[in-house]
């Protein structure tokens, strides 16, 4: 939004001009690798949008596209890691093994993460990162939806708060079907969300969420 200020580095982060040439070496390609699956999985998406749209169904098709998974992650560690499940299992590796491994990278044989100065970054303008609860660099997400059939203000952009939970309500909103209180004769726990389909004629309407 217009006149966002962006939050300080944290003290715990260190300044890109603080690392020494091997540490940028390393997060440099950690993060190539992350924007190469990002650009992947985007152009795997897509196959299915033109296959729904060969079929003759896209503008009655309702689509979510959820970006990420809580804030993006600072599993990472400072420095990054060819293998995240060293430093889960307490074993954490160091800038020196990244670089023996630097061409393995985003391959087979490893499970790497980006440093926790690259979530900081992606995380823009909010502070912080998946697993810090406490500020919105940790949780938020956007969230893009698509029905051209239903929804007509293409490209319109709605600031309400919505939670995962939210996306069934939404869909069996959509669809006109009520939520099932018995699913194969076992009695179902109420669906804690709420639909967010009172937004899509609304950008200003207010949410039901409490």
């Amino acid at each position: 939004p217009p006149h966002t200020e962006l939050t300080p580095r944290p003290k715990e982060i260190p300044a890109w001009d603080s690392l020494t040439a091997d540490q940028k070496k390393v997060a440099a390609r950690l993060m190539e690798a992350f924007a190469a699956f990002t650009a992947q999985t985007d152009h795997e998406v897509g196959r299915i949008i033109d296959a729904i749209e060969e079929m003759g169904q896209l503008d009655n098709t309702l689509i979510f596209w959820e970006i990420g998974d809580n804030g993006s992650s600072i599993e990472g560690t400072l420095n990054g890691v060819f293998n995240e499940m060293t430093s889960l299992n307490g074993q954490p590796e160091d800038t020196a093994v990244v670089l023996k491994n630097i061409d393995k990278i985003g391959g087979p044989e490893s499970y790497n993460h980006y440093p926790v100065g690259w979530a900081w970054a992606m995380n823009t303008p909010f502070q912080w990162g998946k697993q810090v609860a406490s500020h919105l660099g940790g949780v938020r997400n956007p969230l893009v939806i698509s029905w051209p059939n239903r929804i007509k203000d293409k490209g319109g952009v709605r600031t309400q708060f919505h939670h995962a939970i939210d996306i069934v309500p939404t869909i069996l909103d959509a669809a006109h079907i009520q939520e099932p209180s018995t699913v194969n004769g076992v009695a179902q726990k109420p669906i804690e969300g709420v639909s967010m389909v009172y937004s899509f004629d609304d950008a200003k309407a207010k949410s039901p969420r409490k």
